[in-house]
């Protein structure tokens, strides 16, 4: 099966020049011109990357670059840009996994190995609850945190240790909740401290937890979308 790339680009003339540089790899590109579109259509088909032009990211809303952040966080991904004089590609790449590409033909080729995903996008809810986490069950050596939303499953945390590895497990405290029992959970992805001006963190998935505790955790939610 071909590889297949989705790319973000809003002018013409750019989509063009990417559109050709996939193509020499015999890689398909399905192009949309916008974050949203990039979303939706993720989640609706694998893909083994994601290629965003550096104009439609500047342009776009804060909000606009949250809808594809579960997306950019499932798949291979890069920024690029055209050098005006020349037409040569360039490309940022920001992917934590990638080893050994230096050039953008590398990294293309090293998107085109990858396997192909179906990014699951979350529906976000901004709600802030303070919080402990650590990486014992007992919750030895607990860092006090904030969760700063929910998703289905899971939430991002407010964290600056960057020492707690992707695929680890952690157990997590909502001091909010009635029942204190330590939720055990799963890193699946990180945003280190001054890597971008984006609150630094990591994002759980919750794979244990009591029934009462799934039930207060969707009341919170619940009335945090009511507001």
């Amino acid at each position: 099966m071909q590889p297949q790339i989705l790319l973000a680009v809003e002018e013409e003339e750019r989509r063009l020049i990417y559109e050709a540089f996939v193509k020499k790899e015999r890689a398909i590109c399905h192009s949309v011109s916008s974050l949203r579109d990039v979303a939706n259509q993720a989640a609706r088909q694998p893909y083994n990357a994601i290629f965003l032009d550096m104009p439609l990211i500047v342009k776009a809303s804060r909000y606009e670059k949250s809808l594809i952040e579960d997306a950019l966080q499932t798949l291979p991904n890069a920024r690029l840009n055209i050098t005006a004089k020349t037409q040569k590609i360039s490309m940022l790449v920001s992917w934590d996994t990638q080893e050994g590409a230096r050039t953008a033909e590398e990294h293309l080729q090293y998107c085109c190995e990858q396997p192909p995903r179906v990014a699951v996008i979350c529906n976000r809810v901004p709600l802030n609850l303070n919080a402990v986490l650590s990486r014992s069950p007992d919750m030895a050596n607990g860092e006090r945190t904030a969760c700063i939303d929910f998703s289905p499953g899971g939430c991002f945390l407010f964290c600056v240790n960057d020492e707690i590895p992707l695929q680890s497990t952690v157990w997590l405290r909502l001091i909010a909740l009635n029942d204190q029992t330590p939720i055990e959970s799963t890193v699946c992805w990180k945003r280190e401290w001054g890597i971008t001006n984006e609150i630094p963190g990591i994002g759980i998935r919750f794979d244990r937890m009591s029934p009462q505790q799934q039930a207060e955790i969707l009341s919170l939610k619940k009335g945090r979308q009511k507001k």
